[in-house]
């Protein structure tokens, strides 16, 4: 079974947890910021796992849930495109590393009514609904110890992504870093 980070913030995550047992269409999220997406690392011997978060704004160019055949067709594309995980993010080639396992999502997200989306004009209704792409991803590295860095055509294959927020947790410990447009690497030195 696939799994999940969970609770990166706190120094008890630092191992993951079981996938979502309910894949319910309808979550309860926060609000979340056009241009930022949220990517977790955990490595663990020769296991990484990652997981991704990021608006539909961000990956395809519109939040609401998909209804024509062209919107539809663009986030079956995205989805396509974020399930070769090894393409949008790579590992050192001297890593050895292979994907064993990729769940790629388009989830809706839906805001309380009376909750406020910080993206939405003041007249917008409460209890609206917004997309958001979640993909989880499983690798196996022959090599871990030479996982010293990570690359991504994330920014250059979905137009509106503008910041990865990347916490990564190993044995050694967590660490919090930023990938960028302008920045579109990660160096994992002294992590593993």
């Amino acid at each position: 079974m696939l799994k999940t980070i969970a609770g990166l913030a706190t120094a008890a995550a630092i191992l993951v947890s079981p996938a979502y047992a309910d894949k319910a269409e309808h979550r309860q999220l926060g609000p979340h910021v056009h241009g930022q997406g949220t990517l977790d690392i955990a490595i663990e011997g020769n296991k990484v796992e990652m997981e991704l978060v990021a608006p539909g704004m961000d990956i395809v160019g519109f939040e609401h849930i998909p209804s024509t055949d062209a919107q539809k067709a663009a986030v079956e594309k995205a989805k396509a495109k974020l399930t070769d995980v090894l393409s949008v993010f790579k590992l050192p080639a001297a890593a050895k590393c292979k994907a064993d396992a990729a769940n790629v999502e388009s989830r809706k997200e839906t805001h309380k009514p009376g909750e406020k989306d910080p993206d939405e004009a003041e007249e917008s209704l409460p209890g609206h609904e917004h997309s958001e792409f979640h993909a989880t991803y499983t690798i196996t590295c022959a090599a871990p110890e030479s996982l010293t860095g990570l690359e991504t055509v994330y920014f250059t294959n979905f137009a509106g992504a503008q910041l990865l927020n990347v916490n990564v947790t190993t044995s050694k410990g967590q660490t919090q870093a930023q990938m960028t447009r302008a920045k579109p690497t990660l160096d994992l030195t002294g992590v593993m």
